[in-house]
C-alpha cells in the first residue's frame, strides 16, 4: 500500500464481490478518485459465494483462489479506463469490520460500497453490510446504486 500512499493525495476504500451494485461502486469511486486525485483501495472480503457449494470437494480452496483472481482481474478491467493509482487487498472475516479497519489503518478519505442486497437470504446470512459501516465508522460512506445513472 505505501506505493499507492506515495503517489496519491489520498485514499478511497471500495467493497467490490461479484454482484453488480460492487461494480457500479467501483466505477463510482474510480471516477471520484480521479477528480479527488486520490488512490484507490480496491477491499474483498472473501465469503461463501467465493467457495463451491461441496465444502468437502477436494478443490475446495482452490476454486476460491480461483473465484478471487478472477474478482481481481474484472476489477482491473473496470479500472483499466482510469488514470489512477489502485490496489486490490483480500481478507477473510466480517465485510463491515474490514472496511472499516481498512479505512482507519489507510487514513482513507472514504468508504465506497453497493447498495445492500435484496432478498432475505442476504441479510439473515450477513445482515446489511452498508447500514453496519454506517453505524460504527466516523468517515463519509458512499453509498452506490446497482444501477447510478438511471
Amino acid at each position: 500500500m505505501s506505493d499507492l500512499d506515495e503517489r496519491a493525495s489520498g485514499v478511497l476504500v471500495v467493497g467490490f464481490d461479484r454482484h453488480p451494485a460492487a461494480s457500479a461502486a467501483l466505477t463510482t469511486a474510480a471516477g471520484l478518485a480521479v477528480r479527488l486525485r486520490a488512490g484507490l483501495l480496491v477491499l474483498h472480503v472473501i465469503d461463501l459465494e467465493d467457495h463451491p457449494i461441496d465444502p468437502d470437494a477436494a478443490d475446495w480452496e482452490t476454486e476460491a483462489d480461483t473465484a478471487v483472481a478472477a474478482e481481481r482481474e474484472q476489477a482491473g478491467a473496470i479500472l483499466a479506463g482510469h488514470p489512477l493509482p489502485w490496489a486490490f487487498h483480500v481478507e477473510r472475516g466480517d465485510p463491515a469490520r474490514h472496511l472499516i479497519d481498512t479505512a482507519a489503518r489507510h487514513h482513507a478519505t472514504m468508504i465506497v460500497i453497493g447498495t445492500a442486497r435484496t432478498g432475505v437470504g442476504a441479510h439473515l446470512l450477513t445482515g446489511s453490510v452498508a447500514k453496519r459501516v454506517l453505524r460504527h465508522t466516523e468517515r463519509p460512506v458512499l453509498l452506490v446504486p446497482e444501477h447510478p445513472s438511471r
